[in-house]
Parts: structure tokens; sequence; C-alpha cells
């Protein structure tokens, strides 16, 4: 038997206004829902917990569809702070106001905490060690495999028009190739995305 914030949710077929898209959607999280789901991304991401979170929010939870979470990450990488806890602060207010976001911060720190205290000491007393160095060394792949296979996946969530396609190409130009300044380039290309991208919706395409 499913519990309310796992079972999906089934519209009735005859409402012609349901889209297929929120045909899949599950219910309105509850407070437990949110700690248990962020719990579980602290608890088994590594290398960077984004790929964990699209995976708990977007594909199992169904809290949010691929075009939500690609519209809501851009807003969490711009806000101070990692941006998994800036996504579980937004989720949280979404669905439950303060309450919600402290729960869900709660769930993604909570097992984390004890465990990077118990790293540290271990780092601190066995950082030279070569067992330390090669377990290092083969986790940075894994990590970086993950980052890519997740932007492929916010790639192709996307809308697919020339804008899209320039402004996936040039920031990746502009900090990976010509090393520009980050901050330079979210402040030059952003404001220019945002008034393409609203310049297009008022031209209806």
């Amino acid at each position: 038997m499913h519990t309310n914030d796992e079972a999906p949710l089934n519209p009735p077929m005859s409402d012609p206004t349901v889209t297929s898209d929120e045909a899949q959607r599950t219910p309105r999280p509850t407070l437990f829902g949110l700690f248990r789901a962020f719990f579980f991304v602290g608890l088994t991401g590594f290398g960077g917990v984004l790929p964990w979170t699209r995976r708990m929010v977007v594909e199992r939870a169904r809290w949010l569809s691929a075009e939500e979470f690609a519209e809501i990450l851009p807003v969490a990488q711009l806000l101070p702070g990692p941006n998994v806890a800036n996504i579980a602060t937004l989720l949280g207010q979404r669905y439950h106001g303060a309450k919600g976001t402290l729960v869900a911060l709660t769930g993604l720190y909570f097992c984390p905490a004890f465990v990077m205290v118990g790293i540290g000491y271990l780092y601190a007393r066995w950082s030279a060690a070569p067992v330390t160095i090669s377990l290092l060394a083969g986790l940075m792949p894994a990590a970086t495999g993950l980052v890519i296979a997740t932007s492929f996946k916010l790639v192709g969530s996307l809308p697919r028009t020339w804008r899209t396609a320039v402004f996936v190409v040039l920031p990746a130009v502009a900090v990976g190739i010509l090393q520009l300044s980050l901050l330079g380039v979210l402040l030059t290309l952003g404001p220019l995305a945002v008034w393409l991208a609203r310049r297009g919706a008022a031209q209806g395409h």
C-alpha cells in the first residue's frame, strides 16, 4: 500500500484539462515526506548531491516535472549557499512554508553532519596514506560522471530553440575555455537570456 506522498495521483481520464504531466504528479508531500526525501539525498549522495536531488524530486517522488526542475535550478544557483540546500529551501517553502523549509534542510544535513565529522577525523589521521590517496583519485571520475549525466538530463528538458542552444554553449565556452569570471558571465548573459525568453513568449514562439 502506498503512502500519501508516494502514490501517483490519478486524475479522472474524462477531464480534458488534465495534462499528461499532471496525471503523473504525486499529491502534495507531507512534512515527513520532505524530511525523508532529503534525508536519503544527504545519505546517499556523493561528489555533489545535485544528481541525487533531481532523481528523488523528479523521477521518484515526482513533486516537480523535469521542466520545473530545470527552471528552479538557475534560481538556486543564483542564491547564496549550496544549490541543493537552496532547492530544499524553495521546495519546502512551496509546500509548507517556513516549516517545510526547516524540515527539508534538517533532513538534508542530518546524516552528512555526523558523517563529515567522522570523515574529517579519519582524514586528519590518514590523509597521507596510499589507500586514502587512491580512494580519492577513484571517486573523482565517478563524481564528474554524475554531474555530466545530470547536465545532459537538464539540457534534454529545455525548450528546443536556437536561444536554448546559444545560452547553453556560450557560458560553457566563456567559463570553460576562455576562463572568464563566472559572476561576470552570469551578470551578462543572465539578463540577456531572460529578455530574449520574454520577447519570444510575447511573440508566441
